[in-house]
């Protein structure tokens, strides 16, 4: 399965790329995205992130991006002795469908497959002792791999001229520990 995955989002960029050397239209340019994002995972960490993206317009409803996100977040969500983190690179494949569009703004909606290398901290509660005199002490636990997941993404574009436009992103995003809530403004750039 993920090696099916794989090879879909790699045909999915080679047309991206056939597309965009092939076209001359304005209206079917690539466009390169920039934004910085606060982050929230869970299981209560906060954080920043930043993420940029190449996309190409298949249709006019239908537009398919590669990109990247680097997400670090801490905070003390179990105990007040263990700093808990997450530090996080992400490689995107997503297909955004664009419901509502006009000349000066458009909003878009999709989902997209993530391959994640990670790096994290968590705190694990240990009980010791027998009865009611339990006592409770937190083991720390360093964990670093790669997964892979699912996204959801909403998007608010506006067009400030023909090749730059800014707007807000919002993803949830499965993949490692919990769900990340990803969310930000970018500004985008016709190429």
């Amino acid at each position: 399965m993920k090696r099916n995955l794989c090879c879909l989002c790699m045909a999915i960029i080679m047309a991206m790329t056939v597309s965009a050397q092939v076209s001359d239209n304005p209206a079917t340019a690539a466009t390169v995205k920039l934004g910085i994002s606060y982050v929230h995972d869970l299981p209560g960490l906060n954080g920043m992130g930043v993420h940029g993206e190449y996309g190409f317009p298949i249709t006019d409803w239908i537009q398919v991006e590669t990109g990247f996100k680097r997400i670090q977040a801490s905070g003390y969500p179990r105990t007040e002795t263990v700093k808990e983190y997450t530090k996080s690179t992400t490689f995107d494949f997503n297909v955004l469908f664009v419901p509502f569009s006009s000349e000066n703004s458009a909003f878009k909606i999709g989902g997209g497959y993530s391959f994640v290398f990670y790096n994290l901290r968590r705190s694990i509660p240990v009980f010791s002792g027998a009865g009611t005199a339990k006592e409770e002490s937190w083991q720390v636990v360093d964990t670093r791999s790669m997964t892979n997941g699912c996204s959801l993404i909403g998007e608010y574009e506006y067009y400030i001229s023909a090749n730059v436009s800014a707007g807000a992103r919002v993803s949830l995003a499965k993949a490692y520990s919990g769900h990340v809530w990803m969310g930000g403004p970018f500004v985008a750039i016709k190429l």
